[in-house]
């Protein structure tokens, strides 16, 4: 059974979820992540970042005037998604 591929449309979510241990170290082994942020217009803004993990928290740099600062200004709602793998089934991201 356990070689069995899953079936289509078969939920496998409570196969794949981390643990937050898992998560921690899935974050603090990596260092690029894609964020996005809500420009004025209400589409979205989504660019590459370095980051630094410390903590449980993740840490970014930016310039005053970066576009990605004055979307935050305006409405603070962020999506980060960090991703590792090469083909789909070593495919694996965490999004906060």
């Amino acid at each position: 059974m356990a070689d069995e591929e899953p079936q289509r449309g078969v939920k496998q979510r409570n196969k794949i979820v981390m643990s937050q241990e898992e998560i921690d170290e899935f974050l603090s082994g990596r260092r690029s992540m894609t964020m996005s942020t809500i420009n004025s217009d209400g589409s979205i803004h989504s660019i590459a970042m370095w980051y630094g993990f410390l903590e449980g928290c993740i840490g970014i740099e930016s310039k005053a005037k970066a576009q990605k600062v004055m979307n935050l200004r305006r409405n603070p709602n962020l999506t980060v998604l960090v991703e590792d793998g090469e083909t789909y089934e070593t495919l694996r991201g965490v999004t906060l």
